[in-house]
């Protein structure tokens, strides 16, 4: 299978700043379409007097910004003056994370992203991609399942994996899934699906999750391998069907899914973690401070509650935990990787 489809955009890097400037930037749609707008804050220079305020930029929704809209305030007062939530899109989170790997360790500049970024893409982009050791581990937030959804461009009889499988066989016209981008823990997930079922499912690779997302609701995808944080707000819909989700147990939210092992894919278990990670050369000592407030912080009810809201379950771990779950998640996309016959490009 190649390295299919348009490079993904997504994962933000935080930085501490000192000055606000309110402007409004433009939120990139789908390609043909005209882009949203979108009222933002980015920094200015701090005046002495003035109250510090979080500055935001939002270039395109997703769920590492809503991850970090969660989180943001609680590094604010406590850690840094003010926060600048900084999105930088390109190459399935390796634009963000070489920019952080090669800031100053002073604590200044932290990436967010998805840790798939740092343990499948390297495992499946040519070049120089980073690895773990180019980060001092921090924390992992939260995590969240992978889901495989279809919409109303299938039939409502179908309601579970088997059915769907079995429609896609005697359908193969309409065998594609959509994902978030090519190298998206999605993206493997899916491709996994359709070589472990035998069954030719046609990965189509959009730029983030939200177009894919609208493509589904409106029948033009059929079916799409997703975070559960992006089906959440869209399920009171009615128009779309969860029918498997990763993960070693179902989840709280939709209880009522198998997950993918219960249907007898026991390889597609790992969830979407999302990890705060330092420069290599900041120290220990930094790391292991801001994991204190962060765990803090995660574990207020009002945190939780938020999170909730996008299908994401707090992680009050270490950065020695982090470190090991890293090298854990490497050697299970790896697994995945083989399985699927994923190649470089």
């Amino acid at each position: 299978m190649a390295f299919d489809g348009p490079i993904p955009r997504g994962v933000n890097a935080v930085k501490r700043s000192h000055d606000v400037a309110q402007i409004i930037s433009r939120c990139r749609g789908r390609p043909g379409h005209l882009g949203r707008f979108c009222t933002g804050l980015v920094p200015g220079l701090l005046r002495a007097g003035q109250r510090p305020e979080a500055g935001l930029r939002l270039h395109h929704r997703g769920t590492v910004e809503a991850v970090l809209q969660r989180i943001a305030p609680g590094l604010q007062g406590t850690y840094a003056q003010t926060i600048k939530l900084d999105s930088r899109p390109g190459a399935a989170g390796l634009t963000a994370a070489r920019q952080v790997s090669s800031a100053p360790g002073d604590g200044s500049v932290l990436l967010t992203t998805p840790t798939s970024s740092i343990t499948l893409v390297p495992q499946i982009a040519r070049g120089d991609a980073l690895r773990q050791q180019d980060f001092k581990p921090v924390i992992t937030i939260g995590s969240a399942p992978i889901c495989f959804v279809v919409g109303p461009a299938v039939p409502a009889e179908v309601r579970t994996l088997r059915d769907y499988l079995r429609w896609v066989e005697l359908n193969p016209d309409r065998s594609g899934f959509g994902s978030p981008g090519v190298g998206t823990g999605s993206h493997l997930i899916g491709a996994a699906l359709g070589r472990l079922a035998q069954a030719d499912l046609r990965h189509v690779a959009y730029r983030g999750a939200g177009p894919a997302a609208e493509d589904l609701m409106s029948g033009q995808l059929p079916a799409m391998s997703m975070l559960l944080g992006n089906y959440l707000p869209r399920a009171a819909t009615g128009k779309l069907r969860v029918l498997a989700i990763t993960g070693a147990t179902r989840s709280r939210y939709v209880p009522e899914v198998p997950t993918y092992a219960e249907l007898g894919f026991g390889l597609l278990t790992e969830l979407e973690n999302y990890a705060m990670l330092m420069p290599a050369s900041a120290s220990t000592a930094q790391a292991e401070q801001l994991a204190d407030l962060l765990r803090t912080h995660l574990a207020r009810p009002e945190t939780v509650k938020a999170l909730a809201e996008i299908g994401v379950d707090p992680v009050l771990d270490t950065p020695e935990d982090l470190s090991a779950s890293l090298s854990r998640e490497f050697g299970v996309w790896r697994e995945v990787v083989e399985k699927v016959g994923l190649k470089r490009a």
